[in-house]
């Protein structure tokens, strides 16, 4: 190997390195952890306005929770929990930018709940929640007519996608194949332009939000580019005071964001009282379409039991013990691309949707 070719390929190789930890990066947080939770309290002592604090902070984190996998009709139903049932639930917390005097305490603080504490709070409060993640929305955030991710529209999303959601929202990392790509996005696009882009980020949409910042305050034109169609909005955002150009950005980013959630929050949350079982036939190719399948399986929340009831070296009959209502069950398995479907006679049969991969 010559000396050129040695450059290029330790160059090649450091550029994996990179567009591997950009990915990683653009990974949004998982469900129970909350960050950058402000608080600010006093006390009698140091210790006791940490504490104080400390105790401000989990009730601010389990609102953040419980709005995450909830529908807004079931916010007015939040449960009310003291500190001493919230602490236990917290299973870990870190601590950044501390001060404090001899009777005040600030700092920023990240959250992180135990998830079955949640969900038993949330199942013995008799709340319809959901854990039935989406696949990601890929966000193309345009000032102007142009991507930028250091404007202050393109740092706003950036945000969102550090944030645990149903819905994950996620963002270009912006490498040379990514900027070939968003050279042909735009509100016009139809999903055999954005079809690529989506499909790098395993998306099953995408939104291509346009800001253009104005005298008052920020206007913005979303629309959102599925298989099926298309869907245009429009909002405008007006500055609040004392808002720079940032935080209004991430203001307009944050609920846009939320509206995303909602509709698949009112489709997917459950009523974990409401159980059923389905027993079903799944037909597979190999032992290791057979262990993805299971697995996959396994890993979705609404089945409470998977039982085996028959195996052969090409097919199974299960007993799926469940919550919640079979539509969505259906939904929820989608999302690892996996169809159950039933005939006339009413037989399920699950199976890898036609194109999907072997994870």
């Amino acid at each position: 190997m010559t000396l050129r070719e040695a450059s290029m390929a330790a160059f090649a190789a450091i550029a994996l390195v990179l567009m591997q930890a950009g990915a990683a990066l653009a990974q949004p947080a998982d469900l129970w952890t909350v960050t950058n939770v402000v608080v600010d309290a006093t006390g009698a002592s140091p210790s006791a306005a940490k504490e104080a604090a400390l105790a401000q902070g989990r009730q601010k984190a389990w609102t953040e929770v419980f709005r995450r996998v909830t529908p807004s009709t079931e916010w007015p139903r939040q449960p009310t929990l003291t500190d001493q049932q919230l602490e236990p639930m917290v299973k870990s917390f870190d601590i950044s930018g501390e001060k404090h005097s001899s009777t005040r305490y600030l700092a920023n603080v990240t959250y992180v709940f135990n998830a079955g504490s949640v969900r038993s709070a949330l199942r013995a409060s008799g709340t319809q929640f959901s854990e039935s993640k989406a696949k990601p929305v890929l966000v193309v955030a345009l000032t102007g007519s142009a991507w930028q991710p250091e404007s202050a529209w393109g740092k706003a999303w950036a945000a969102q996608s550090r944030r645990g959601r149903l819905v994950p929202v996620v963002v270009p990392n912006g490498d040379a194949q990514d900027r070939a790509a968003l050279a042909t996005v735009s509100g016009a696009a139809d999903w055999a332009i954005v079809k690529p882009l989506a499909d790098r980020y395993g998306a099953s949409s995408v939104l291509v939000a346009t800001a253009n910042k104005g005298a008052t305050g920020m206007g913005v034109s979303t629309t959102l580019i599925k298989p099926d169609g298309k869907t245009p909005r429009n909002g405008s955002y007006p500055s609040k005071a004392g808002e720079d150009e940032l935080v209004l950005a991430s203001r307009a980013a944050g609920t846009i964001a939320d509206s995303l959630q909602e509709d698949w929050k009112r489709t997917t949350s459950v009523d974990y009282g409401q159980q059923a079982s389905l027993n079903v036939y799944v037909p597979f190719n190999s032992l290791a379409e057979w262990v993805s399948l299971k697995r996959n399986l396994g890993s979705t929340k609404l089945i409470q039991v998977l039982a085996v009831e028959e195996i052969n070296m090409r097919s199974a009959r299960l007993r799926l013990d469940y919550a919640g209502k079979v539509d969505q069950l259906q939904t929820a398995l989608a999302q690892s691309n996996l169809a159950l479907t039933s005939d006339s006679q009413g037989n399920w049969t699950l199976s890898r949707n036609a194109g999907a991969t072997t994870p």
